[in-house]
């Protein structure tokens, strides 16, 4: 009786807790006749089983019988319950107690403590990188303000440039908008790029709405001009540049001055006007360039 009390009745039948008398007695009936000892006659445990099966079915079949095996059952069960959070309990305060004493050694270790100071070091360089360094800050704005007078000098020769394959794009752009009308470097490169090689793209970082872009071939520029319109939501107007006067023939005063003439004659000592275009749009497209990677590594 004692091992029949220890076991699971209804794990022996087959049937879960809650299953209703006439179940029980429908799984009682298919192990009963597969353990039958008539049916396995040179089986000794056969026997065994359909008598356990026979108390199973006794018990769980009487309405007051099945009420007090519920109840050990559900005491035992509450009782591995309570040893398994005792159990998860009394491995957490070893796992504590491991910890501190590791945590004691390793404050006895010279080698650990160099290693923590080189922790500390890779701390404050992460902090660094995260809140910006003043002298990066000092870069960019430098390069900030060198690109603006570059760009200011370019604009200006554009209007009176020949001999290359320059367009000047412009879109609709309010001064206080920070996506500058859907338009940016990746998205006019995108856009444009498709008529043929791009040697320069540049925005303007003074006027929103405003870029200038060079081809490498005449053709490809012309389709580009004439082809062109952008995004439906703020179509881009393009107009090319290499028809206009030479520079020869105007005069210095109506494209700026002396601003225009200092910052070309510099150059202009050592290179033909050839040359001193792809000198400018090289740096500025350089310089572009370092902007764009100085501010994502910044944010």
């Amino acid at each position: 009786m004692d091992s029949l009390m220890e076991s699971d009745l209804y794990e022996l039948i087959g049937v879960e807790k809650t299953a209703s008398v006439q179940e029980i007695k429908k799984a009682y009936r298919r192990k009963a006749l597969c353990c039958h000892p008539d049916k396995n006659p040179n089986n000794p445990k056969a026997a065994e089983l359909f008598h356990e099966l026979s108390r199973a079915l006794e018990i769980l079949t009487d309405v007051s019988a099945r009420a007090a095996y519920d109840k050990i059952i559900d005491a035992k069960y509450q009782a591995k319950l309570r040893v398994k959070e005792f159990d998860s309990k009394r491995k957490k305060l070893k796992e504590d107690l491991e910890a501190r004493e590791e945590a004691y050694k390793r404050s006895l270790d010279v080698v650990y403590n160099v290693q923590s100071d080189k922790d500390k070091l890779q701390a404050e360089i992460e902090r660094l990188q995260k809140e910006g360094s003043k002298q990066v800050e000092e870069e960019i704005a430098f390069m900030k303000k060198h690109l603006e007078e570059r760009l200011k000098v370019i604009y200006k020769e554009s209007e009176v440039d020949c001999g290359s394959y320059k367009v000047k794009v412009k879109w609709k752009s309010d001064k206080n908008d920070p996506n500058n009308g859907g338009y940016n470097y990746d998205t006019l490169y995108r856009i444009l790029s498709k008529y043929g090689d791009i040697t320069a793209l540049v925005l303007s970082s003074t006027k929103g709405g405003r870029a200038l872009v060079e081809y490498r071939r005449k053709t490809d520029a012309e389709i580009a001009v004439n082809t062109e319109l952008g995004l439906a939501q703020n179509p881009l107007k393009l107009e090319k540049l290499w028809h206009t006067q030479k520079e020869s023939n105007v005069p210095t005063e109506q494209i700026g001055g002396d601003v225009i003439n200092r910052a070309k004659n510099k150059i202009k000592q050592t290179m033909s006007d050839v040359e001193f275009e792809h000198f400018v749009l090289n740096n500025l497209k350089r310089a572009e360039e370092r902007k764009r990677v100085l501010e994502k590594s910044n944010d």
